[in-house]
């Protein structure tokens, strides 16, 4: 907004009831980057969020430990997360394995209050429809090396293997790509596939895609990278779970915060 001209500065609400500090460190190479001290004054005031969906504001590196802090490159701070987790009222996360791995790596306690985002999808769109499985394996998301792309390829082969998604190979992705598919459009592909499969490099915090191909009747593969799976299946498996986890996330948080 402050590039269009549309704001020339942070407008924050300093009388809120609270405040939501989400992925502030997720700015990449961008300079109009969140202001520090708004962030400090947030935490100071005894009523911050801190909610977290990946590793950014923990780990610039995504976490490459796989949470022994042992084994840390040396350039590696947790001065930024430690600050915040010890200000912050509330912590949500995305898994139970989101939480138990920043938990290993930073050096002061959780918040007291810890609510979960479980997974939100639309089930009245990603369900069963009944088409013809003629997908033999199929991979949607981003299309790299974290992601699994190699690992994939290993395990099913090119020619098993169908890709949806933008390509950050720098080279062509092997097997069937499809490109990017529009969210309309996704659950018709998640239906035409026998088996999903996600064997990520980087520890996957939730893995959203997986569950909307469980939603639709997808044979899982997965390895042991998978934030989602450490949930209990009926939450993200389930559609009657699955459609009411907002409702859910919004109970759990305002019963924290009373």
């Amino acid at each position: 907004m402050r590039r269009s001209r549309l704001a020339r500065r942070l407008e924050v609400d300093w009388d809120a009831e609270w405040f939501v500090l989400a992925n502030i460190r997720n700015h990449g190479l961008r300079r109009d980057r969140f202001p520090a001290a708004v962030v400090e004054r947030a935490l100071s005031t005894g009523r911050a969020i801190v909610l977290s969906d990946a590793w950014i504001d923990v780990c610039s590196l995504d976490l490459p430990c796989d949470g022994d802090v042992a084994s840390c490159p040396a350039t590696c701070s947790r001065n930024f997360a430690n600050r915040i987790y010890r200000q912050a009222r509330v912590a949500v996360f995305v898994s139970p394995m989101h939480r138990r791995l920043i938990e290993a790596v930073i050096g002061v306690p959780l918040p007291q209050s810890v609510v979960y985002s479980r997974p939100q999808i639309d089930t009245s769109r990603f369900r069963p429809l009944g088409l013809p499985r003629d997908i033999d394996v199929l991979y949607v998301g981003s299309i790299n090396k974290a992601k699994g792309y190699e690992n994939l390829i290993a395990r099913f082969g090119a020619d098993r293997l169908t890709f949806v998604g933008p390509n950050y190979l720098g080279k062509p992705v092997q097997g069937n790509w499809l490109g990017p598919v529009s969210q309309e459009l996704l659950p018709t592909v998640y239906n035409r596939a026998r088996i999903f499969a996600h064997l990520p490099e980087w520890i996957e915090p939730m893995g959203r895609t997986v569950v909307e191909a469980a939603l639709c009747g997808c044979e899982l593969v997965l390895n042991d990278r998978v934030g989602v799976t450490s949930y209990p299946p009926r939450d993200w498996q389930d559609p009657t779970r699955v459609g009411a986890n907002a409702e859910r996330f919004w109970s759990d948080l305002e019963r924290t915060l009373a």
